[in-house]
């Protein structure tokens, strides 16, 4: 029996516009569409489930889960998401966790009813969600972090949390102090590889600022918990690793109501390259994770899982990179 890569190759067309015809998209040419259903008769093109019927009954519909709409982080992958899917045909449905695993669970309920054809998701837990996904008979794809038995596309936060502990070490900071959560999901993989890399090089984290995992960017919590730590504390730091942007410039935001001018006298530097890190003044430095691509990929993917063109699981590693702006330049730091 042929596959949709053999029917695209006699065709002379993508895979893409394979897919499209089957699913009558309104976008195909009439001889583009006639051509492609030519070499599917002649090939005997079947779904997957081999029952005779030459195409799969589809919505063109894929489910979107996210965390939230109010983080920059998960707005920037969303847009190329949604781009990349109406270029292939596809209308994308779009839900938010809130970071709840009980809402997780019933968003995908909602998820099966509506009849979406996938289901790209930023899960709420790495462990906890693959219960909740398992068994649902959906094609998913997990992006920024890994879901266990699913296919995944992320960078390695522990790679991120070292390449920005030795980036600091390179600018000659040897007092270096974290801001974030250290035992959650990808944060402690952050903070971990972040620590690691320090010990490593012989330093010990001078300052950790722990911060508890909130729903919403909108939360004050991470912004009082710093303020309470520089309350009670005198800042050893020359160099602060914030978890994400958000956080970092909430760290700003307090290390300037108690006196602290950054660059001058802390340095700051964030993780992801959201919108936020460009726009705070001063402008965050970062670790840039590529969310376009991450976007692109997730949309390849799931269409390659609804297709049927990809059977495996894998989960695919993209590449991140340091950013340095005005939080980590020019420094007059003191007791350097």
């Amino acid at each position: 029996m042929a596959s949709m890569r053999e029917i695209a190759e006699k065709a002379g067309v993508s895979q893409a516009t394979v897919s499209r015809v089957l699913s009558n998209h309104p976008s195909i040419k009439p001889e583009t569409k006639q051509n492609v259903l030519y070499w599917v008769k002649k090939l005997n093109y079947q779904t997957g489930e081999g029952k005779g019927a030459v195409v799969k009954s589809k919505s063109n519909l894929i489910g979107v889960i996210l965390p939230d709409l109010i983080n920059p982080f998960f707005t920037e992958i969303l847009a190329a998401v949604e781009s990349t899917a109406n270029y292939e045909g596809y209308s994308i449905v779009v839900m938010c966790t809130n970071k709840n695993l009980d809402r997780e669970k019933n968003l995908i309920n909602e998820m099966r009813a509506i009849g979406v054809d996938g289901i790209i998701t930023v899960p709420v837990s790495s462990s906890k969600s693959v219960k909740t996904y398992t068994g649902i008979n959906i094609p998913v794809v997990a992006i920024t972090k890994e879901l266990k038995g699913f296919n995944s596309i992320s960078i390695s936060h522990y790679n991120g949390g070292r390449k920005i502990a030795v980036h600091l070490l390179s600018l000659g900071f040897t007092k270096i102090g974290y801001v974030g959560p250290t035992n959650v999901s990808t944060s402690a993989s952050k903070f971990n590889g972040f620590r690691d890399a320090l010990k490593e090089e012989g330093y010990e984290l001078c300052d950790i600022i722990e911060l508890p995992v909130v729903e919403s960017i909108e939360s004050l919590l991470p912004f009082n918990h710093i303020k309470n730590y520089l309350n009670s504390n005198e800042i050893k730091s020359q160099a602060l690793f914030a978890h994400d942007d958000s956080t970092a410039c909430d760290l700003i935001k307090a290390l300037y109501e108690h006196g602290y001018k950054v660059p001058q006298d802390i340095a700051v530097i964030g993780f992801d390259n959201s919108i936020l890190s460009k726009k705070c003044h001063p402008s965050i430095s970062t670790l840039s994770q590529p969310l376009k691509e991450m976007g692109d990929k997730a949309v390849g993917m799931i269409i390659g899982l609804i297709n049927e063109e990809i059977i495996s699981i894998s989960s695919y590693e993209l590449d991140s990179r340091i950013i340095s702006r005005d939080t980590t330049t020019a420094q007059k730091l003191k007791n350097m």
